[in-house]
Formats: C-alpha cells, structure tokens, sequence
C-alpha cells in the first residue's frame, strides 16, 4: 500500500479527465467575435503585423512578408475566411508598396520581386484554405459534440428513471413477502439500487469530472460515511488515464466497498480508516487499491455465500476490463488490475 500524502490523504495531483485543445479553446472564443469587431480585430492584426515588419525592416529585407503570415493565419481562424482573404490582399499590397524597389511605389523592377509576390499569394492563400478548413472541422466537431451531450443526458435521465421503476417494483414486492430472511435481502437490494439511483444522477453530471476522479471521489465517501469518525485516504496517480466510462466504474465499484465497510465495519466500531488508491503499474496497466482496517472477512465465504455487494463489485471489476482480488489478513484489501484509457 502506497504512503498517503497530502490533505485528508488526497494527492496534490488531480487527473485531467475534459481536456480541450487549444483551436477549441480559440474557435470558441471567435464565436463571440462576429461582425464589425471581427473586421476591427482582423484589421489589427494585419496593422501589428505590418508595423512589426517595418520596425524589423533592417533584419527581415530577406523575408519581406514574414510577419504577415501568423495575421493572416489568427485573422481566418478568429474572424473568419473573409477576414483571413482581406488581410491577405492587405499584406500583399503593402509588401509590394513599401518593401519592393523602388520602395513607396507599385512598379517592379526586378523579376524575382514577381515571383516572390506571387508566391507569398500562393502560401498566403494555402495558408487561408487550411486554417479555415481547420476552423471548419472544428465547428463541425463542437456541434457533433452538443448532438452527442445531449443525447447522452437524456440516455442517463431515462436510465435513472428506470432505476427508480425498478425501486418501486422492488419496494411493492417487498411487501408480499412473508419470509424474514428473503425480506431482508430484498430490502439490501432494494438499499443498492436506491443509492446507486442517487449516486448515477451525481456521476453523469458532465460537470462531474471536470478537476478529475479525486473531487468527486472524496465527496462521494463522505457522504457515505456521514457522521462516521473515519479517516479517509485518496491516492490518484497523475499518471491514471481513466475514460469517463472507467471513470464511472470505479466511483460505483468504490462506492459499494465503502457502503459495505460502513454496514459490517464502521457501524459497529470494528475499524476506523478506510483507503483508496489509484496507481499505474510498470507495465502500464492500472491498479485500484482499496482498504479498511476492519477484521476482515475471508474470501471463500463472501464468495459462497453470495454476497449482493461482492457481487456487484464483481461486476463493475469485469466492467474496468479485471477481476477482482481481496486479501483479508489485515483487515479487508480489494484490488483491481485493469488496462488505461
């Protein structure tokens, strides 16, 4: 078991999950730039970029339109093709006109003076074509995503009513049945799905994941454990690449460990800590490792006697794409080996 660091155990470290690349962030930021400022800030880019080749005159003669480039570039991404179009002409005309001899005049004398024009207006051009293919791809993308989002939520809204149908069925057959101990156990399934109803409502919030698996990790154990004195310890590797779907299996998986350890532990002051760790291996495959201080339990005899909870462990284990260990000779350790993101 690894050393716990940090406040309440937590590592300073949280696992990015939602991590948007810099051209989203961008094409973003230009949907906010349409119209009169979108030609307001495309013509300040091309002037910043003309006035930077003028002070750069001595050291950039060679390169006459290098400056003009990155302009052309951020104004089609930020503004639009037509913007990125007019500060290409701009910057065409203006290299002609100042930087050409005879300087201050549009003739040409020298016949690579032409070629370099036109191929400035060629590069200039690629240039404009792959930057607002680019900006189109991503538009493209982003609204792929909303489509995606909102379906998504309204899967997970309907199988959170579902659960609930499946509650009250549970709840109305409970009522019929005479047997203590199979009330008992109806009445364990019946507590399962009722906090795993709670809990699915929290997971696929798409806010949920936003600063990573430990947040919400640690607001999930405490409010299993309530007013329960336990010591609580978080390790999430930095290095765990978890997919939203792995992500989910491991807060239900945890989530049954530690209602387990609040029923047969914690309740009865049997133990008092209970930890989490999320590592990855040399191998690269990833390993949660979660543990009580409680007395234990021996594998055989949760397995035989068909424990709910081992049961669904289990089952959020072959769901990680592992299996599921216990070790009980301190207290009671479970582990799961299963490949990253």
């Amino acid at each position: 078991m690894p050393e716990w660091v940090g406040n309440h155990g937590i590592s300073a470290s949280y696992v990015r999950v939602l991590k948007v690349a810099w051209a989203t962030k961008v094409y973003r930021a230009s949907k906010r730039i349409e119209g009169a400022p979108s030609w307001i800030i495309a013509l300040a880019l091309f002037g910043a970029s003309l006035s930077v080749r003028i002070l750069l005159d001595r050291w950039l003669d060679p390169m006459k339109f290098l400056t003009f480039h990155p302009a052309i570039a951020a104004s089609a991404l930020l503004c639009g093709w037509r913007q990125g179009a007019v500060v290409l002409a701009l910057s065409a005309v203006s290299g002609w006109y100042f930087f050409f001899e005879p300087r201050n005049s549009f003739l040409l004398r020298e016949q690579n003076a032409t070629f370099a024009l036109i191929a400035f207006l060629l590069v200039g051009g690629f240039l404009l074509v792959l930057v607002a293919g680019m900006a189109d791809l991503i538009r493209r993308l982003e609204a792929a995503h909303q489509v995606q989002v909102s379906l998504f939520g309204e899967l997970q809204h309907r199988v959170a009513n579902n659960l609930q149908i499946v509650l009250a069925m549970i709840s109305n057959a409970r009522r019929g049945v005479l047997d203590v101990t199979a009330a008992e156990r109806i009445a364990a399934a019946e507590d399962r799905i009722a906090a795993m109803s709670a809990l699915h409502r929290r997971l696929y919030d798409k806010t949920s994941y936003e600063q990573g698996l430990a947040p919400i990790l640690d607001e999930m154990l405490r409010n299993d454990f309530g007013d329960l004195p336990i010591q609580l310890s978080l390790e999430i590797s930095p290095d765990a690449k978890l997919s939203l779907d792995q992500m989910t299996a491991v807060l239900l998986l945890v989530n049954e460990a530690a209602l387990n350890a609040v029923k047969h532990v914690f309740q009865k002051g049997a133990g008092s800590k209970f930890e989490v760790a999320l590592l990855k291996q040399a191998n690269g495959r990833l390993q949660l490792i979660v543990r009580d201080d409680g007395p234990g339990i021996a594998p055989a005899s949760a397995v035989a006697s068909g424990s709910l909870g081992m049961s669904i462990m289990q089952a959020f284990a072959r769901q990680l794409g592992g299996s599921l260990e216990m070790n009980a000779s301190a207290g009671t350790t479970l582990m799961v080996e299963f490949p990253g993101d």
